[in-house]
């Protein structure tokens, strides 16, 4: 009786493998382990580059230059070349209304660096010492932004806090509601373009009139975009002065 049930295909966890079961599984379990190499493979290949941003979270910092409030909070540093434009930004999802307080004056800045490709950016430290004043009156002289002409640029608007090293990585459909959170809340919002090599190029988003566009204004976060408008340069900033209605999808 043991012998017939041995042969009979029928499988019983006390007897040996029934012999059809074992040909079957000698073909499937290579077949399985195949099939999830070639799959994991496929989904590394298709996986978003992550990008090289950096956030220097555990590196805490002190830069001096002048803040400007507009376009958006920002800090002027004079360095041995033309001037660096570094913008401000809160701990999590805000832009940084307190800094306000300070517009046209020398300060002393305490926080975070995210930096990317050379783009920095600075997280302020979230207690009173983030700012510190220098000078009791505001500087007289300031920036010139060049006038550079109309453009028509495509690319993915997006927050440029995780852009430059807050997520990894800070663009795509992936990252699109934190993207509208983030713009939302006060992060200033740019234009990446990539050129064939892939390379990005970096657009602050301001309004016509140069003024920072309302957090609400920007349709088409995080989706691939046509955008035309005026560009400018304010030091090392490059800035595409639109009207929000006119950005298209692609």
């Amino acid at each position: 009786m043991a012998e017939q049930d041995r042969d009979s295909g029928i499988y019983v966890g006390y007897l040996p493998t029934p012999a059809r079961d074992k040909r079957f599984l000698r073909v499937l379990i290579p077949v399985l382990l195949w099939l999830g190499a070639i799959t994991t493979g496929l989904v590394a290949w298709r996986m978003q580059d992550p990008g090289t941003g950096v956030w220097n979270i555990s590196n805490e910092q002190t830069w001096e230059g002048v803040l400007r409030a507009d376009p958006y909070p920002l800090l002027e540093i004079d360095g041995a070349g033309e001037t660096e434009i570094v913008l401000l930004v809160e701990m999590g999802k805000f832009g940084p209304e307190r800094a306000r307080a300070f517009d046209g004056r020398r300060v002393e800045v305490t926080g975070f660096e995210l930096e990317r490709d050379g783009r920095r950016i600075f997280e302020l430290v979230p207690e009173d010492r983030a700012i510190s004043a220098l000078s009791d009156a505001p500087e007289t002289q300031t920036l010139v932004s060049a006038q550079l002409g109309a453009v028509t640029l495509r690319g993915e608007i997006m927050d440029s806090k995780c852009f430059l090293g807050a997520m990894k990585p800070g663009e795509g459909q992936g990252h699109r509601a934190c993207a509208i959170l983030c713009i939302r809340g006060g992060i200033p919002p740019m234009l990446v373009t990539r050129d064939a090599s892939g390379n990005a190029s970096y657009y602050l988003l301001v309004g016509t009139d140069g003024a920072g566009l309302a957090p609400d204004a920007l349709d088409r976060i995080g989706e691939p975009a046509e955008i035309s408008g005026e560009l400018t340069r304010r030091g090392d900033l490059m800035m595409l002065m639109i009207d929000p209605g006119s950005v298209r999808g692609i």
